[in-house]
């Protein structure tokens, strides 16, 4: 093989891997101890982000969504939309990030975007969560929510 090719090889596998190396994907009460303990969530509303994220992005913090009817993605673990939150490329939206930086492994900006998103939304509708709609579609059963963080030690 020429060695252009190889570059051009070489080059495709690194863009394709790279943003693996800086992405996590979470255990459920990892995720939720982490939550209630560095990022400022509140432990009675635990069971509905972690169902959130469970059917938002599998735990996973280099999720991106494409399937939004107006084209736009949505991004991270928290599967934030760039129309409204942030923006690609730039700094920019509500939250003032750029949608990359929240398909990274440091969950710090997404939280601090996520929480925004739900004290917002709250404002607007009463419930935070309506903001997601996985949350509306799998997550406002009791129970079901539960199930995510039972076998969790979060005292």
């Amino acid at each position: 093989m020429p060695q252009s090719s190889c570059l051009k090889v070489t080059f495709l596998f690194v863009s394709i891997i790279f943003p693996f190396c800086f992405a996590k994907v979470f255990e459920p009460c990892e995720l939720a101890k982490a939550m209630i303990e560095n990022y400022r969530f509140q432990k009675a509303d635990i069971a509905d982000w972690i169902c959130l994220i469970r059917w938002e992005s599998h735990y996973n913090t280099s999720a991106v969504g494409m399937l939004n009817a107006d084209g736009s993605t949505d991004h991270g673990l928290f599967q934030i939309s760039g129309k409204y939150w942030c923006a690609d490329g730039d700094i920019g939206g509500a939250c003032g990030l750029d949608c990359k930086s929240l398909q990274d492994d440091d969950i710090a900006d997404d939280s601090v975007c996520a929480r925004r998103i739900f004290r917002v939304t709250k404002h607007k509708t009463g419930n935070g969560f309506s903001a997601w709609a996985a949350w509306t579609q799998r997550c406002q059963n009791q129970e079901y929510k539960q199930s995510f963080i039972k076998d969790c030690n979060l005292e």
